[in-house]
């Protein structure tokens, strides 16, 4: 279509001409305070709220102020033509009508069910709001659908109660958002100047005490136990015993404390007298930290599942669930269901909580380096480092860290990872030694371990409070068991096995019993273990545990000289696919040798189609491929044919003999 002529188009304006009626003047003043494109209803019902409903009809002014080029219909609603002439009418609009209107715009939004919209727009006028405003203000920061930090700020602009109880409820609601929200160092400081002011009773002080243990959690876990002990040494009446008591309970579970089971059972007892909001779902969480510690993924996963995340007592603990959750889909080697997940989880971020944003990215790092996707690991990893930097929790830091360098090794680039590993000093003593368990193992990767003995001790010790760090990452036991042999440990090589068996044993799948195989060839020396690990790791999508387990058979001490080859072969081409250049722990090259007949056809394989073919050979249909490879059936079905026509086969018989006899295992 040919262009309007410039001069048949509506003109722009950016003042506000005093030739305006009364009614379009109204209309402009209301797009203007929406503060982003507003329907007609939204006019509408300003209007009849403020009992100054314009004497023309408002569709009808809306029209003309179109026409006249002050207003443009856009598809996501009305908006003022320019930022000139929206900064213009609101200057143009006395202090108080802006201020009114502004105070029934969100009393409209939060009625149409925009809390959110609602928030922001008494944000603009708080503290200087009618009474009923305020009540909206308090309303709102309470819905779930309003981030904790929009919550935070609108408890924080309205004035502070007067009486005691009353501000320390306020105080609470306000810590509890600003910690969810991720602005943890100001939550911190806002509750230690509460407790130096010693304003309150003992009941009160203790309250903030238990608060103070409950956000140093990520931060500090040494702190977080001294301060939750405090409170309960407090005077506290019964649902405050209890909401301490549960809270405890919950974090000496998380980081395996020796008196775990005692606590929880002391919790379960002061809950069952005294319900406090959240306890049940905080003893959930503690029972299943419990459950990991010892191995029993299954029964952690059962109780995950049963908690209700919905229930409104449960929206300061919402977000951790939900890591939780991932957690033990990823230890489990559900990896599909881990990063549909873990996707969900990072795009609600906002509503549930930002203080988990460093710990979902590092678990997106982890899920990729369990499944061998080692260079978006890196790349995620050294983003978020550049990006956050020293305002990174100390967990998430040390686990972001431990996935560069690990990467590093696994490329070969042993001094880069090297000189990253010596500028850390890992926190001497329990629970604060926990974060450094990661690095620990990623340090094990090291061809001369001995280089980071404290690292390694720290790693070598933790499974034995435990269990749950060991499990996150499955190739990150048999990583530990070969550094302890090498520095001559077997007791701890044996120690960490039998954790790893009886995790096994517990979890009874693919992934945990190719483990459980793969160190106990370890130890013995047993070809037909490490056979069977790699048998069983062929079935699953851990990718560099698969690798690594097929190095181990190759050089296995008891195995036929002819086999190892082959194995290496194979071990070699997987690490490259994965983006690594070295083979395993980094002590041993390929050496090249050629295999059998059927490997020249293979080689022209994409590393797509080896991924197809490698799932399909041990007896994956296409839909299970598909869903652990995270592409669609077609996808696989058209690498299946391009396979076939390599390959010279006819069917997914054919396939797997071809494919055994590539193996050599």
């Amino acid at each position: 279509m040919p262009e309007t002529p410039l001069t048949n188009r509506p003109k722009m304006h950016t003042g506000v001409p005093s030739s305006l009626t009364t009614a379009q003047r109204w209309v402009l003043r209301g797009v203007a305070v929406a503060d982003a494109p507003c329907g007609l209803w939204f006019l509408e019902a300003v209007a009849e709220r403020t009992g100054g409903t314009p004497d023309e009809p408002i569709d009808a002014t809306v029209e003309e102020l179109i026409a006249r080029g002050f207003l443009v219909d856009a598809a996501a609603g009305l908006r003022l033509a320019s930022i000139a002439l929206r900064d213009d009418v609101l200057r143009d609009t006395p202090a108080s009508v802006r201020q009114a209107l502004r105070e029934t715009a969100a009393e409209v939004l939060a009625a149409a069910g925009r809390p959110a919209q609602a928030a922001r727009q008494l944000l603009r006028v708080l503290p200087a709001v009618s009474r009923s405003a305020r009540a909206l203000a308090t309303r709102l920061a309470a819905d779930p659908a309003v981030g904790p930090s929009l919550a935070a700020d609108l408890l924080l602009a309205a004035p502070a109660p007067g009486p005691a109880d009353e501000r320390l409820a306020w105080l609470v609601d306000v810590a509890d958002n600003l910690y969810l929200a991720g602005r943890v160092d100001e939550t911190l400081r806002m509750l230690h100047r509460e407790v130096a002011a010693d304003r309150y009773g003992p009941r009160q002080r203790a309250m903030l005490l238990g608060r103070l243990g409950a956000y140093y959690a990520t931060q500090r876990p040494s702190l977080s136990l001294t301060y939750l002990g405090r409170a309960l040494d407090q005077e506290l009446d019964a649902a405050g015993r209890s909401w301490t008591l549960t809270m405890l309970a919950s974090q000496a579970a998380r980081f395996g404390h020796p008196d775990a089971a005692e606590l929880v059972a002391a919790a379960e007892r002061a809950h069952e007298r005294s319900p406090s909001p959240g306890g049940g779902i905080r003893l959930a969480l503690a029972n299943a930290y419990r459950a990991t510690a010892t191995g029993d993924l299954p029964r952690a996963a059962r109780i995950l599942r049963e908690v209700d995340a919905g229930e409104p007592a449960a929206r300061t603990q919402a977000i951790f669930l939900r890591v939780d959750r991932v957690v033990n889909q990823i230890a489990l080697g559900r990896y599909v269901d881990a990063a549909t997940a873990l996707d969900g989880v990072a795009g609600e971020i906002d509503t549930l909580g930002a203080v988990a944003q460093p710990l979902v990215t590092a678990l997106g790092c982890v899920l990729r380096l369990t499944t061998g996707e080692l260079a978006e690991a890196e790349a995620r990893a050294r983003l978020a480092l550049a990006e956050r930097g020293g305002a990174l929790p100390a967990q998430a830091r040390v686990d972001l860290l431990a996935t560069v360098v690990e990467v590093l090794l696994r490329r070969g680039e042993t001094a880069a990872a090297r000189k990253l590993l010596a500028d850390e000093r890992p926190t001497v003593g329990w629970p604060d030694d926990m974060q450094w368990f990661r690095l620990g193992c990623a340090a094990a990767g090291d061809p001369e371990p001995a280089r980071h003995a404290a690292l390694l001790g720290a790693a070598f010790t933790m499974p034995d409070r435990s269990m749950a760090p060991l499990l996150l990452v499955p190739h990150h036991g048999p990583r530990l068991v070969r550094a302890a042999l090498a520095l001559g440990d077997r007791q701890r090589a044996e120690a960490l096995a039998d954790h790893l068996k009886r995790a096994a044993g517990m979890a009874n799948n693919a992934l945990w019993r190719g483990v459980a195989h793969q160190v106990d060839g370890l130890l013995t020396g047993d070809p037909a273990a490490l056979r069977a690990a790699v048998r069983l790791l062929r079935t699953t999508s851990a990718r560099p545990a698969l690798a690594d387990a097929l190095h181990d058979l190759a050089r296995s001490p008891g195995l036929s000289p002819a086999e190892a080859p082959g194995l290496l072969d194979e071990c070699a081409a997987m690490y490259t696919r994965m983006g690594a250049a070295v083979v395993g722990d980094g002590t041993r090259e390929p050496d090249g040798t050629a295999g059998d007949a059927c490997r020249p056809a293979v080689a022209t394989l994409t590393p797509a189609e080896v991924r197809v073919a490698e799932l399909l050979a041990v007896g994956m249909t296409k839909q299970e491929a598909a869903r652990d490879l995270f592409v669609s059936f077609h996808t696989v079905d058209t690498h299946l044919r391009s396979i076939y026509a390599k390959l010279g086969v006819h069917n997914r018989v054919e396939l797997a003999l071809v494919w055994e006899s590539r193996d050599g295992a």
